[in-house]
């Protein structure tokens, strides 16, 4: 469909600069389409960003509805449970990252893509929430306030994922310092700040102890970015 060849289109080019500097011409000659046919479907080019938005964060709604199905973690840990999620979203975010900044950076002024990013931070925190304070997991965390914990958690989770996935050119030695095993840091960082006790093997390592996880969560509470975690 041509819809889908200039959201494509759109994408690509997003992969190699900013929205702003990006051109309702340039994307429509890598979609080979006509200027004109663009203005047919959209009024302006901030349309199109919408459009964008709306197909991200249904992509990104499906698979994250995949990942924590209540099914899946019938017997199974909050370490799983975390593990699962940090994957896939490092996975999305490193494969999306062109149209995770572009949507990222304008939902600082657009309505629109800020209610779309509430709408699914709300929507996963319930869903995590539900998983991880579910009873036969609760017992795990020992933050001394677990509701707000696991939310507050995962705002600091996609704070940092958001910075060392998507605008990591502003850090020093940002390929070597992340390295390829970020989704099992990014675990341990939401494991740590929950205070859990569950075992995860990590690089082949466990996670700490309940003291050292003790620990380690005041320094993440120092450290971490909680900024709104998908807009």
């Amino acid at each position: 469909m041509t819809l889908d060849r200039i959201l494509d289109a759109a994408e690509r080019v997003l992969d190699e600069k900013s929205f702003t500097e990006a051109t309702v011409a340039q994307i429509m000659e890598r979609a080979g389409v006509t200027v004109g046919a663009f203005y047919r479907r959209f009024p302006d080019k901030d349309a199109l960003l919408h459009m964008l938005d709306d197909r991200f964060f249904r992509e990104v709604k499906e698979r994250g509805d995949a990942v924590l199905d209540p099914i899946r973690w019938n017997g199974e840990s909050i370490a799983d449970i975390l593990i699962a999620l940090a994957r896939a979203a490092v996975e999305i975010y490193t494969a999306k990252r062109g149209i995770a900044r572009g949507l990222f950076l304008r939902a600082r002024v657009d309505p629109v893509i800020q209610a779309t990013g509430r709408e699914m931070n709300a929507h996963f925190i319930e869903r995590l929430r539900a998983l991880l304070l579910d009873p036969a997991r609760r017992a795990e965390i020992t933050h001394p306030d677990p509701e707000r914990a696991v939310s507050l958690g995962f705002m600091m989770f996609f704070g940092a994922l958001r910075e060392t996935t998507v605008f990591g050119e502003i850090w020093p030695d940002h390929d070597e310092i992340v390295g390829s095993d970020l989704a099992d840091e990014m675990a341990r960082l939401y494991l740590c700040y929950l205070g859990a006790r569950a075992s995860l093997t990590l690089r082949n390592e466990s996670v700490p102890s309940l003291p050292e996880m003790q620990c380690l969560a005041s320094t993440v509470c120092t450290e971490a970015v909680a900024s709104t975690a998908l807009g």
